[in-house]
């Protein structure tokens, strides 16, 4: 007999969203930080760098789309829901990981980079492969998560972007030291 043993209970699974969005392909267009984005087009998404993952979409909400510099801009929200002990900015840190996973994986794959943003702040990352036509960003934007437990109410929510466009004459990849 084991009367020190009480039954294990599972931890909760949190379920207020830290955004306005669940996770996953969104169903429709949206207005993020004041800007109008729209589901993406199948001639949008063939825009997309090859060599870049997707954010996953048990994270994240998206990607939506829109035009930008004459280019395709990809959004993705961070939509899942923070676990008991999880702290906001541990979340940004997260979505600043992948950022520069994806940083890394232009990188890796013959980009060279044009700017990118200091350390200790929000990934943003331009690059462009010498025989490319086109520069690609990876940033962070937004603000961060509500705590556990609370529905993000705002109208800058933590996320994702990709862009893709036609470089300038002022795009050319910083020398390397």
């Amino acid at each position: 007999m084991l009367a020190a043993c009480d039954q294990i209970q599972p931890a909760p699974h949190p379920t207020a969203l830290p955004g306005a969005f669940p996770t996953g392909p969104p169903d429709a267009g949206t207005t993020i930080a004041g800007q109008p984005w729209g589901l993406c087009t199948r001639k949008q998404l063939k825009t997309y760098p090859p060599v870049l993952d997707k954010p996953a979409a048990t994270y994240y909400a998206g990607p939506w789309c829109r035009s930008e510099d004459g280019g395709t801009a990809f959004l993705w929200v961070y939509a899942k829901p923070l676990f008991n002990g999880e702290l906001p900015e541990e979340i940004r840190a997260y979505v600043n990981q992948d950022a520069a996973l994806l940083a890394r994986g232009l990188r890796t794959t013959g980009y060279s980079m044009i700017s990118s943003s200091p350390r200790g702040t929000d990934v943003r990352y331009e690059a462009r492969r010498p025989t490319s036509p086109n520069v690609v960003r990876v940033e962070v934007l937004g603000e961060n998560p509500p705590p556990q437990g609370q529905t993000y109410a705002g109208t800058d929510p933590l996320r994702l972007g990709v862009a893709v466009r036609k470089a300038g004459p002022t795009d050319t990849p910083a020398p390397t030291p």
